[in-house]
């Protein structure tokens, strides 16, 4: 048990060498899963539980501080006349500036686990995809700027599936 603190720690530290912070999550959640991997092989021990508490909790720290801001860019309310036109066409402007560079930036990350990369996209998915799509569900009159090669829910789910190959 002591070695697994100590690992712990040392992760952790090591972690803190990330500039930036989507990519320590994921190195945190890579580890951690590892770990957890290794632990549910060669024991029922509770620190298997533990560091599958330790997986979520990485899993959703990556989610918030890769795509929040992206989904960040999509307005909650709604706006009257003219100038409601006007702030979705430029929400969805930015929603897709924010998407591919997060994507760019991410692209090239490594998820070595088949599992835990599925896991990882399905959540992006969710939470983004899901979250745009009701959007433009929402506001039909911005499917004629919808780009079909570069901008349609479908394409960006896509896009997510090529996520963590490295």
């Amino acid at each position: 048990m002591a070695q697994l603190i100590m690992l712990k720690d040392l992760l952790f530290t090591k972690s803190e060498s990330c500039s930036d912070q989507g990519l320590r999550y994921l190195f945190l959640l890579n580890n951690s899963y590892f770990v957890a991997h290794m632990l549910s092989e060669s024991s029922s021990s509770p620190a298997y539980l533990n560091e599958l508490h330790y997986c979520e909790k990485y899993m959703d720290s990556y989610l918030d501080v890769s795509w929040r801001h992206v989904l960040a860019c999509i307005p909650k309310s709604r706006f009257p006349g003219p100038i409601h036109c006007w702030i979705n066409t430029s929400s969805l402007v930015k929603f897709e500036l924010a998407f591919h560079k997060t994507y760019q930036t991410q692209k090239l990350w490594k998820v070595l686990d088949p599992w835990l990369r599925d896991a990882l996209r399905r959540a992006i998915i969710e939470r983004v995809i899901t979250g745009y799509r009701n959007y433009l569900e929402e506001h039909s009159e911005l499917e004629k700027h919808i780009g079909r090669e570069s901008s349609s829910p479908e394409v960006l789910e896509e896009m997510l599936g090529e996520l963590f190959e490295g």
